[in-house]
């Protein structure tokens, strides 16, 4: 298994890479059209409400269909709830903070400047990224409206207006997915893991029986390996589940993921399989099927283990069954954590609202300084030109403001294209060419629905294109209901499209020439971290009744856990970076998604011997297993901190050093020679996650050294070392 070493780069230039893009971004999967349609209805009836009684900048209200969680009910409501508050709290910071702190021209861009940054702060290190956002939009639209002049009872009244939108609009999309829930309750993590396991094990009951795989399989396959994950990892990341499910369902899906990325490089490859590989085509699909009972019925495999092979000629076979083969891992009760490591996992009464770092860590600190400068060069130059139709320079900083520049630029390429279809071709062609024929709501509503369908379906996409259908929507609703009459006046998109542009170039400044920082080194360096505190946690001793090493041991886990989330968010951004080393950077991404799957299985199977190190009593616990276990951790930690400081040092010089390892489960089979038969059952049990845990380093081990991270492959084929 972990010779079959796996190249999936993707060495086609940008131009070639985004209209494939494009397409399968754009194409339908299960769930998207009903997804689609609940936006469209609570956008609507949002909108009617704000027409009929004519609620001035109604935006934010339409603009909340699109915003909120939908995972689940009670998800939504949280997230409903936390978008009100939000709004609620932005809408008195402002106008209490203007009257008491900027009564003059010189406190007025010193309060500006400290709203600015407090929204970066937030941004940042808020655990609550929906509110965060939410406080962010409020707190941009509302600067705006404190700069124009007139008395500030008016400010007052259209900031209530703001506030208001926003409930109505909340409170309808709440309403929205109550009767959607009420007539379909499934749940959306266990049903979407196993469509894609169904198409795999459609693929493998082909290739077993020898005919032809459907073209539907195919497509699907295509569109699930594009689309990717990131919606169940969202359910997962907004749903209060316990963590140790998050853990297992976390590892699940991106094992899942991989499995569909393979299968479908797969059956692009070979239509079929030769007769010696339909026998093990054959094990996979009645171990798929197996693992889908379980997933459905929370049971427990009752196949035996899927015998693993390997062949140079279908190598992407033999890395499929590598993937399933740790899936059953996650469904059996001997990896089952025990109810006393709940002090670790989820500790009770545990509340927190700013990331663990967020006072110490210096990276945010850079962030947030980078995007108030950003945003207060945009704020200085609009207010000298006495040009309040670039306000939009500020919200375009606030919301492009990441901290690499692949997922900087690719949030401000989105949101300049969103604001210019939306905005030009959707908004104002609209009032030049199709309102003035219309002479009731109903019309109005026909066309309002159809362009909300629309970016709906583009907000529906992956990670990678949704924020598009969102910036599409936005332009396209503040053209409309801007104002409650045709407005044929080119200046509001005029404006709003020089804003962008002004915002973007200030971000470009910023943070691609004064702090640059490339995506793809950001996702290599928290991976490598992520093998550095998984060796520091291996290192780490506790007993019963100490807290503060069971404190500490928490807290990496956490850290582990959250950077597990962080290397995939860089690895979506790194498509959008271009240049010269764009294709060293992509084989590096490929590599790194692959391995940080192998390493999400290590996290998820090392709990059971944390648990056991730290709360098995010593009666249950003896000599010899004690001293194995010592060594394991020894000899695994020191793999990964070797491990960690070869793809830092590939990532400091791009250069590859072939360093041949012994093999880690070698040398824990040579010390376990001999001492089996001294080990109770449950010992035996962990010693074959010990072992499953050795041949996952083995693989990190064999990969890692064998394949240069950022090295190219002479041809464009996958190919197996």
């Amino acid at each position: 298994m972990a010779s079959d070493a796996m190249h999936l780069p993707r060495q086609e230039g940008f131009t070639k890479w985004l209209p494939d893009f494009l397409k399968k971004e754009l194409a339908p999967y299960p769930g998207r059209g009903a997804l689609v349609a609940r936006i469209v209805v609570s956008a609507t009836v949002t909108m009617i409400l704000i027409v009929t009684f004519r609620i001035p900048g109604g935006v934010p209200g339409t603009l909340t269909a699109f915003l909120l969680s939908r995972e689940t009910l009670i998800s939504t409501a949280r997230s409903a709830i936390a978008t009100i508050l939000a709004f609620l709290i932005g809408a008195l910071f402002i106008p209490v903070g203007a009257r008491l702190f900027a009564s003059t021209p010189e406190m007025h861009f010193l309060w500006t400047a400290g709203s600015i940054f407090i929204v970066f702060f937030l941004l940042r290190c808020l655990i609550d990224y929906g509110m965060a956002l939410a406080f962010a939009l409020v707190v941009s639209s509302i600067i705006g409206i404190w700069y124009l002049p007139g008395p500030a009872e008016r400010n007052v009244e259209l900031t209530l207006w703001v506030v208001a939108a926003t409930v109505i609009g909340a409170v309808v999309t709440l309403s929205v997915e109550a009767v959607f829930y009420a007539i379909r309750s499934k749940d959306v993590l266990v049903e979407g893991l196993d469509a894609r396991l169904a198409l795999i094990e459609e693929l493998m009951a082909a290739y077993g029986d020898g005919g032809a795989v459907s073209t539907e399989v195919q497509a699907n396959l295509a569109q699930f390996a594009l689309v990717g994950t990131g919606t169940l990892r969202r359910h997962l990341a907004r749903t209060s589940y316990p963590q140790r499910y998050l853990t297992r369902m976390s590892t699940l899906v991106s094992l899942v993921a991989r499995s569909v990325e393979y299968a479908a490089a797969l059956v692009s490859a070979h239509s079929s399989l030769g007769t010696d590989h339909r026998v093990r085509a054959t094990r996979l699909r009645r171990s798929l099927a197996d693992i889908r009972q379980c997933l459905r019925t929370h049971g427990e495999p009752c196949e035996g283990p899927l015998e693993l092979g390997s062949s140079d000629s279908t190598p992407l076979l033999s890395e499929i069954e590598s993937m399933v083969s740790l899936m059953p891992s996650i469904f059996t009760t001997e990896n089952a954590i025990d109810p006393e490591l709940t002090s670790i996992e989820d500790p009770t009464g545990s509340f927190s609202v700013f990331t663990p770092d967020a006072f110490s860590n210096p990276d945010h600190l850079r962030y947030i300084l980078g995007g108030t400068s950003a945003a207060m060069l945009c704020y200085v130059l609009y207010v000298s030109l006495d040009w309040p139709g670039l306000s939009s320079s500020v919200t375009t900083c606030i919301l492009t403001g990441l901290i690499t520049v692949g997922s900087s630029r690719q949030k401000q390429v989105l949101r300049l294209a969103g604001s210019i279809l939306g905005g030009v071709v959707a908004g104002l062609g609209s009032q030049l060419f199709v309102l003035p024929y219309l002479d009731s709501i109903g019309g109005f509503t026909i066309l309002f629905g159809l362009v909300t369908a629309l970016a709906a379906w583009i907000g529906t996409s992956s990670s990678r294109l949704s924020y598009f259908g969102i910036q599409f929507a936005f332009a396209f609703y503040l053209i409309l209901l801007g104002s409650f009459s045709i407005q044929t006046n080119l200046t509001i998109g005029r404006d709003r499209v020089l804003g962008v542009l002004l915002g973007s170039t200030m971000m470009w400044l910023v943070f691609e020439r004064i702090f640059p920082r490339s995506a793809a080194d950001e996702m290599v360096r928290l991976f490598a971290l992520n093998l550095r505190t998984l060796a520091d946690l291996l290192s780490l001793t506790a007993r019963p009744g100490e807290h503060n090493s069971a404190l500490a041991i928490r807290r990496q886990r956490e850290q582990i856990y959250r950077r597990f989330g962080e290397v995939t968010a860089q690895s979506d951004a790194v498509p959008f970076e271009t240049g010269p080393l764009r294709a060293s950077r992509m084989a590096a991404r490929d590599r790194i998604r692959r391995w940080q799957t192998v390493l999400r299985s290590f996290y998820l199977l090392e709990a059971p011997l944390l648990q056991f190190r730290i709360f098995g009593s010593a009666r249950s616990k003896s000599s010899s297993f004690i001293r194995l276990q010592e060594h394991f951790r020894s000899e695994c930690s020191m793999v990964l901190l070797q491990l960690a400081t070869n793809l830092e040092n590939q990532l400091a010089t791009h250069k590859h050093n072939v360093n041949e390892q012994e093999s880690l489960l070698e040398r824990i089979d040579s010390s376990m020679a001999g001492v089996e038969e001294e080990l109770s059952e449950r010992e035996r049990a962990l010693l074959g996650i010990t072992r499953t845990i050795a041949t996952l380093v083995d693989r990190l081990q064999i990969e890692i050294a064998s394949e240069g991270l950022y090295d190219i492959p002479p041809t464009y084929a996958l190919r197996s070392d």
